[in-house]
């Protein structure tokens, strides 16, 4: 596996900073879940994503970092789901996902705390037909920090699109896994180096002061 490439330091103002935490749910990271066989619990094991984004989180609710949960969420069925892409079809398929179910909760130690947001979609880009541009209208926020699952599916889509949008995107690469290392890897040194800045969990910390 080729060494990552990443940014050592990051400026953030926390005034200005918004945390993403993306699909960081059991059907798509967790041993059991509907996407088990894809080997996407395993890298996110090797990534540690679980604990490095839970701590990354707290460090920013201390700041006073809005975090912002975004879950992928369908009825039972999925119903209205647009199945134009083999990843929509595998929505469907294996019953992933659905509202209430244990699959489509937020893997222990992720669950939304007081204070934090939750955005639902029913596509890969955070953007895509929910809320969350409004909501950091609201906030006031313009720099996002993306963390979650997939990194070169949800993460990438979110990322180019928030550049598109104007705003800053900062991806830490160790807040994110997908399905295997190799995915990963050409995801964070090639896809997301021209629309984020590619860090990593203790450089973000450490800009939140």
């Amino acid at each position: 596996m080729s060494e990552l490439t990443l940014a050592d330091t990051v400026t953030l103002d926390p005034g200005r900073t918004a945390m993403l935490i993306q699909d960081m749910q059991n059907d798509v990271i967790i041993d059991g879940g509907a996407f088990a066989e894809s080997g996407s619990p395993q890298h996110a094991k090797d990534q540690n994503v679980v604990a490095n984004v839970a701590d990354l989180a707290a460090a920013c609710r201390a700041k006073g970092v809005p975090v912002i949960h975004v879950w992928y969420i369908v009825e039972d069925g999925a119903p209205g789901l647009k199945l134009n892409a083999p990843l929509f079809n595998g929505v469907k398929d294996t019953g992933a996902l659905v509202r209430g179910t244990w699959g489509a909760a937020p893997a222990d130690g992720l669950e939304a705390q007081p204070g934090d947001h939750i955005v639902e979609k029913m596509r890969m880009s955070a953007w895509q037909g929910t809320r969350l541009e409004n909501l950091l209208a609201g906030l006031g926020r313009d720099t996002i920090i993306v963390t979650g699952a997939w990194t070169n599916m949800s993460i990438e889509h979110t990322s180019r699109t928030g550049a598109d949008k104007g705003f800053s995107m900062i991806v830490p690469e160790d807040g994110c896994s997908t399905m295997n290392a190799d995915w990963h890897t050409a995801s964070i040194n090639f896809a997301l180096q021209n629309v984020a800045q590619v860090t990593s969990c203790a450089a973000v910390k450490a800009a939140l002061g």
